[in-house]
């Protein structure tokens, strides 16, 4: 989806995927050290940021989108919280160089990508990331088609297992599943679901 069907999406009032963090972030969030610096990558109206900054980590939400980042500010203003927001899409982002300070934690969750922006993505958040750094990633498998409880119709844009295996494998230690769960994530993840999980540590 482009940046204006995206900011259309997030034109409403309610929130599109709704307020609450992601479930696999909101069971896995234990792993993160405490006041990690954590990169939340295609966070959309800050669910998940929000929530881990309520957890105590340094976050930042980056999104191509400025009408969701816009409702991710306003959601961590009401919840007594800070964020920092990066309106650029990924492609640009990884033109910029690396950050000033390394990535304690990359949250990846429901981001799908074309391929080889998928693995460029991964390559260069790899480099970005310290030593012992975690991964949390979630994405709708080729399965989820016949669901129909959200993410795209793109085939090429889902994930399998060895997808994420041959994506993060290199630099990382990852454990990743696919599972069957139900999401209920705003009106458009909604219902059983395929996901790959990964839970991932930086060598």
């Amino acid at each position: 989806m482009t940046e204006a069907k995206w900011d259309a999406r997030y034109g409403g009032q309610a929130y599109a995927y709704g307020e609450a963090p992601n479930g696999f972030l909101r069971e896995q969030a234990k792993l993160l050290r405490p006041n990690s610096r954590v990169l939340c990558v295609g966070d959309g109206e800050g669910r998940n940021g929000v929530y881990l900054a309520s957890l105590g980590h340094d976050v930042v939400s980056l999104d191509a989108s400025g009408v969701g980042l816009g409702k991710a500010r306003a959601l961590a203003e009401r919840r007594g919280v800070e964020i920092e927001t990066w309106h650029v899409d990924l492609e640009h982002y990884l033109g910029l160089g690396d950050p000033e300070q390394p990535w304690d934690a990359v949250v990846h969750i429901f981001c799908h990508l074309p391929p080889r922006l998928r693995r460029d993505v991964a390559l260069g958040f790899t480099a970005q990331t310290r030593s012992g750094g975690r991964l949390l990633y979630e994405a709708y498998t080729p399965a989820q088609l016949l669901l129909g409880t959200g993410g795209p119709k793109e085939l090429d844009q889902l994930v399998t297992r060895r997808d994420v295996v041959e994506d993060w494998g290199e630099g990382w230690e990852v454990d990743v599943r696919i599972v069957e769960r139900r999401i209920d994530e705003g009106a458009h993840h909604r219902g059983l679901a395929s996901v790959v999980q990964a839970v991932g540590q930086r060598r």
